[in-house]
């Protein structure tokens, strides 16, 4: 009869055999390792998230050896050192510069080391020391502690951003009001607007004209001047200034005569409206008796020289009544002709005085200048016209438009800012992983 093994025993037997082989080959590897690679020293000044005892050193993308021992640094507590194990034949030089590389999604860092550009000597070794590959380059933890003050200043922009939308709504809501009423008066008078740049443009028009016109007679007139003889020109103001000088010089007894002529004719119709009346209130039968006595007087006189006295005073008489208006008439016209000669003494000295101005200030200057100011500013107010019309046909049109793409960008511009911010909420990782998230199926 066969004893019955035992199981247990064998089982454990073979785990313990396993076992110390395993924990032989391990000292072994350990043991070759650490006398084939050679130590070296890099100092991080900085955070060296990720980076542990055992982390994988490349060079070039190629491993080369590991990380034996990380401690802080004790002369400065913001720096990290890490000792790391090369495998022998390594280039590691002057111009080696190390740099830590961090996996974004698993978050474990490695070290990567590479040279320069630059020619360098071997690291030399000091006793008990290992040598220290130059300072690091920008590591991916970096990249990391980057990735979050990014994420910390969009979170702040987004709410910076969610309370000026929510602030300024009711001004943006108030200025879209403001321009569509704008918008809508401008439709409404669109009429009143045309009619009153067509009427603009008509009085430029009728300016325009009008500056030509006067161009024309001031270039006629100024050709007449240098058509005509200066000399002749000058002996005819001076003719006038004579003239008007010696009407001037005699205005004194021009004024007495005038006034004498009327002295006389008021006292000549003062005495015949007496003798008119006179003659109304003398008796007709006392007359006759009157002159029945002169009658006889005269009889008693010599008839002939009686005859021609009545005769010549019969004549003046008649010449007197008969020119009595005539006389009027002179001493009123003679009044009439005085006034006017000293009207027109004055009207002829300034008239001299502006046609005779000095240098640009002459009146035919002055003339000149006005016309093509005119002329000027008919022109600009065309020109501004026709910008002003179509100014304003551009504005109404683009403003329009403008407004409706900006109302329709900012809802879209809102529509993914919302979209966005409530897919963060629900999945972070997406964000900073990217990929599509976590499956969820549903349970049945």
């Amino acid at each position: 009869m066969e004893t019955k093994a035992n199981t247990t025993l064998i089982g454990l037997f073979t785990l313990g055999v396993m076992a110390i082989f395993a924990l032989f080959l391990w000292w072994f590897l350990r043991v070759s390792d650490r006398q084939d690679r050679e130590d070296f020293r890099i100092v991080f000044s900085g955070a060296v998230g990720g980076l542990r005892t055992g982390s994988p050193v490349y060079f070039n993308g190629i491993r080369k050896g590991e990380v034996r021992r990380i401690d802080i640094d004790p002369n400065d507590p913001r720096k990290v050192v890490a000792v790391v194990a090369l495998q022998p034949g390594t280039p590691i030089s002057t111009a080696t510069r190390a740099g830590l590389n961090v996996a974004l999604l698993s978050g474990i860092a490695s070290v990567n080391l590479a040279n320069g550009p630059e020619p360098a000597q071997p690291l030399q070794r000091e006793a008990g020391v290992p040598p220290k590959i130059g300072p690091d380059v920008p590591g991916g933890s970096d990249i990391m502690s980057g990735a979050q003050q990014t994420m910390n200043t969009l979170n702040g922009l987004v709410e910076r951003l969610d309370r000026l939308v929510a602030e300024g709504q009711g001004s943006v809501q108030r200025s879209l009001n403001n321009v569509e009423r704008f918008t809508a008066a401008l439709g409404d008078n669109s009429d009143g607007i045309r009619d009153f740049l067509t009427q603009v443009g008509d009085a430029a028009k009728q300016i325009s004209a009008l500056t030509q016109r006067l161009d024309r007679v001031t270039s006629q007139v100024e050709s007449m001047m240098e058509g005509a003889q200066p000399g002749r020109i000058t002996s005819i103001l001076k003719n006038i200034d004579d003239l008007t000088g010696g009407l001037n010089a005699q205005s004194q007894n021009l004024g007495d005569l005038l006034r004498d002529a009327r002295t006389a004719a008021n006292s000549l119709t003062q005495t015949l409206g007496s003798v008119n009346e006179v003659a109304t209130t003398f008796d007709v039968r006392a007359l006759n008796r009157t002159l029945a006595g002169a009658d006889r007087v005269i009889q008693s006189l010599d008839s002939e020289r009686i005859g021609r006295a009545m005769a010549n005073i019969d004549r003046f008489t008649q010449a007197l009544g008969d020119n009595s208006a005539n006389v009027d008439a002179l001493l009123k016209n003679a009044t009439e002709v005085s006034s006017k000669l000293n009207g027109m003494a004055d009207r002829l000295d300034a008239l001299l005085k502006n046609f005779s101005g000095d240098g640009n200030n002459g009146m035919f200057a002055e003339f000149t200048a006005t016309a093509r100011s005119i002329r000027t500013l008919a022109e600009r107010l065309d020109t501004r016209t026709a910008q002003l019309s179509t100014s304003i046909t551009g504005f109404t049109d683009r403003t329009i438009r403008d407004i409706q793409s900006l109302s329709a960008d900012g809802r879209r511009t809102l529509s993914e800012l919302e979209r966005t911010l409530r897919s963060l909420e629900r999945n972070p990782q997406r964000f900073i992983f990217g990929g599509s998230g976590v499956p969820e199926y549903n349970r049945r």
